[in-house]
């Protein structure tokens, strides 16, 4: 299902306009897909039923696509799924789509957890360190978490940096424990 699923996402980017607009539209269509499947007995119910007949099938995902204002395109590619047996997937699908408009756009979804607010000017400076240590643009979400007491946890990708107080007292009570 994973080889499945990477064609499925490589298909649905080389039959779509790259501009940020378009892959954010479909991003959030692939997301209500997931939702639905993980959340909607029903739809579920439809698409994986091998008893419901595949005209069925199809008149479901044609009304939830046609809904969801999605390109002719995509939706082919979508209820290609349906029909391929493989509905299974639209629980990664948006995942992985993610995954690969960051890699065609060099860019990483990060995070900046602090335990206090942060300026502007400090997020910029920290965005700018992060850009320089990866080498790919970052778009960072900013949120405070007052458990870390002070410091902040900064990832980015796979790279990660905790410097927060919570984090070092539990290292020095690991340490202290030892003895």
């Amino acid at each position: 299902d994973k080889k499945y699923l990477r064609k499925v996402v490589k298909e649905i980017i080389a039959k779509t306009d790259k501009s940020e607009e378009n892959l954010l539209k479909i991003s959030s269509i692939l997301d209500i897909l997931n939702k639905l499947f993980k959340e909607n007995q029903t739809f579920r119910n439809i698409v994986l039923n091998p008893k419901a007949s595949m005209e069925d099938k199809e008149k479901l995902m044609e009304k939830v696509l046609s809904a969801l204002g999605t390109d002719a395109e995509i939706s082919k590619l979508l209820i290609k799924i349906v029909k391929d047996k493989k509905a299974n997937i639209f629980k990664e699908l948006n995942k992985v789509f993610k995954f690969e408009v960051e890699k065609f756009f060099g860019t990483v979804q990060g995070e900046i957890i602090t335990a206090y607010k942060i300026d502007e000017a400090l997020l910029n400076e920290i965005k700018s360190v992060i850009e320089s240590k990866i080498g790919k643009k970052v778009e960072f979400t900013v949120k405070e978490d007052s458990s870390l007491i002070g410091g902040a946890v900064i990832k980015a990708g796979s790279y990660i940096i905790d410097t927060s107080v919570k984090s070092y007292l539990k290292r020095l009570e690991s340490t202290l424990s030892r003895f």
